[in-house]
């Protein structure tokens, strides 16, 4: 009777690794680049803690800025007392000769 040959011993995916060098630098920056990854999410995060702290403070800011400027003239307010400031000063210019005359007794040459 003949032997069976014996079946070649179990192997695990760590003994392939370390035997197949190919593997082991693929891994290897597999898994270089999942520690990059994880550092930069770390980064991430922080980043992103800092910009909601400046989001609240420049709504707290805005807020702020908006009730200093509640207050201020609006445009159509200024648009009014910059037309009546004209109109009373071009009234005036036009009045200004015969003021004077009033005053002088005499017109001004033109």
């Amino acid at each position: 009777m003949a032997r069976s040959p014996r079946p070649p011993p179990e192997t695990t995916e760590s003994e392939i690794v370390a035997d197949d060098p190919r593997r082991t630098r693929s891994s290897d920056i597999v898994l270089t680049e999942i520690a990059k990854l994880q550092s930069e999410g770390e980064h991430t995060k922080t980043h992103l803690g800092e910009v909601r702290i400046d989001i609240r403070d420049l709504r707290d800011r805005m807020a702020r800025l908006e009730e200093r400027v509640s207050h201020l003239p609006s445009k159509g307010f200024i648009v009014v007392v910059v037309t009546t400031a004209l109109v009373i000063s071009g009234g005036f210019l036009t009045v200004m000769p015969r003021l004077l005359a009033a005053i002088y007794g005499h017109l001004p040459p033109p």
